[in-house]
């Protein structure tokens, strides 16, 4: 890649970026939400064409079409919102529909194939509708495909930031594995998992800024906070303790869902209490059934059999509208939260909806963008889908908060979120529980549940426990850490 540049409805993602991956070499790639990093991968395969310099892969112009079918042969990319790449109804079709579209020869593809199931931990799903995934089984599904073409460069945009910690190690084991065989591209968040890599690239404002090892960038903890990789470490504050009263409650709340291929019992009798001003996290390890937890709180879906309680009143004596006010969702997968032509007609749209004057509405709608970290003049008038995916994310936050709902579900918050905006975050979950809020945290970032929540749900297996405090979230991070190492070992001998 040398000299590119990219520009988008006049914005320039890209600004005179030039960049070469050796063979076998393990690359990070780290910078704050918009900084250029999707936009960068994309043009390794072709997926998006400079708008001046060039670029090349393994010699061959990325801007010729007859050339474009042996690079993405060569190079598998993995999005970070799994559901954009999911063309099969079936995960084992999933799995094998690059093959087929390799011609590799039937005997051959079904080794593949049972092989990547059994790598990726996916027999169990192999049936199953990819739709019916949660978004850590589709983020497996994902990889695993692309895994199964056999790539000379893995591509990988944010690929644990759906996965609980039991699949995000394995899946660091896995790349470990083939470390100096492939050329791995590993875009993420994590410092961590950066520090894994030979080689760290920080993007900023559509640049390099720097290039190089990463112990040479983890000592600069100045140019890393600048750069908005790592943030400034300040400890938000809770002033009030959770109330007495119940905001809202489950008692014996069952859910069998049946996609066609198979039933599941994805609830199982799950009962729990939110005081109101309370912080609860819940946790449970991919397609235990979070989400599905979630869905019923406003009735996106309905119960099996139980029910949800807000306050004393069921919540199907509730009118959905009504509902809708009272309990404010965020989604997993943060594009099926946006919908209008604007950021700014985004998040003012439910205000809008219910009466509010537009002048009113919109000036809410600044004053919450501005409170994400998004000023409304640079990001007010953008096409939502010209965000990066931490960009969508804090929208699709501004879009319920300014309603101020008094129930507020989060289902995996910190997806995609720059270190500084996990920092605001935290901050803004402990402001909005001093304001009697009730929040019910969904995610697999542990850290940040210890860090802002009150108590635990644990859901396994569709069933629920729930914890009090947030002491033994280190002891199941432990826990699974061990399972996975035991099992990801076992397999490998």
């Amino acid at each position: 890649m040398r000299s590119v540049a990219f520009e988008i409805g006049g914005k320039a993602l890209l600004d005179g970026v030039s960049v070469t991956i050796s063979p076998g070499e393990y690359v990070a790639v780290m910078g704050r939400n918009g900084s250029g990093k999707t936009t960068l991968i994309r043009h390794f395969n072709g997926l998006l064409l400079p708008t001046s310099g060039e670029c090349f892969a393994f010699g061959l112009p990325t801007r010729d079409p007859r050339c474009l079918r042996e690079i993405r042969r060569r190079i598998g990319l993995v999005f970070q919102d799994p559901d954009d790449q999911m063309v099969a109804v079936t995960v084992e079709d999933e799995i094998a529909f690059g093959l087929e579209n390799r011609a590799v020869p039937p005997e051959e593809m079904d080794q593949r194939v049972e092989a990547v199931l059994d790598i990726f931990h996916l027999q169990h799903v192999r049936k199953r509708s990819t739709s019916a995934l949660s978004g850590g089984e589709q983020q497996r599904v994902a990889i695993a495909a692309v895994w199964a073409t056999n790539p000379d460069v893995l591509v990988l945009d944010e690929p644990t930031s759906m996965l609980d910690l039991v699949s995000s190690v394995a899946l660091l084991e896995l790349l470990n594995e083939i470390r100096g065989s492939k050329a791995v591209v590993h875009v993420t968040q994590n410092l961590q998992e950066a520090a894994r890599a030979e080689r760290l690239i920080v993007m900023d404002g559509g640049r390099i800024v720097f290039d190089g090892p990463p112990q040479q960038a983890l000592e600069d903890r100045d140019s890393l906070r600048g750069w908005g990789v790592v943030a400034a470490g300040r400890t938000a504050s809770r002033n009030a303790p959770p109330g007495k009263s119940i905001a809202i409650s489950t008692e014996a709340l069952n859910h069998v869902r049946d996609d066609g291929n198979e039933t599941n019992h994805v609830l199982k009798d799950v009962t729990f209490q939110a005081p109101r001003g309370s912080v609860l996290a819940i946790v449970g390890k991919s397609g235990s059934g979070k989400t599905t937890l979630a869905y019923h709180f406003n009735r996106l879906l309905e119960p099996t059999s139980g029910e949800v309680r807000i306050g004393e009143r069921p919540a199907r004596s509730i009118a959905l509208h009504e509902l809708r006010r009272i309990v404010g969702l965020t989604f997993q997968r943060v594009d099926l939260q946006l919908f209008e032509a604007s950021v700014l007609d985004d998040v003012a749209f439910g205000l809008v909806q219910r009466g509010m004057e537009r002048a009113e509405a919109y000036r809410r709608a600044r004053l919450f963008l501005h409170r994400m970290g998004l000023d409304p003049d640079s990001f007010g008038n953008r096409a939502p889908g010209t965000l990066s995916t931490g960009e969508k994310r804090r929208v699709a936050l501004a879009g319920v908060l300014v309603s101020e709902p008094e129930v507020i579900v989060l289902d995996e918050p910190t997806s995609g979120l720059d270190a500084a905006s996990v920092e605001q975050l935290s901050e803004i979950v402990s402001e909005l529980a001093n304001q009697g809020k009730t929040l019910l945290i969904i995610t697999h970032d542990l850290n940040f549940a210890a860090r802002t929540a009150d108590g635990v749900i644990l859901v396994d297996e569709g069933r629920a426990e729930v914890l009090e405090g947030t002491d033994r979230l280190g002891e199941l991070a432990a826990t699974w850490l061990a399972e996975t190492l035991s099992r990801f070992r076992s397999s490998a001998a």
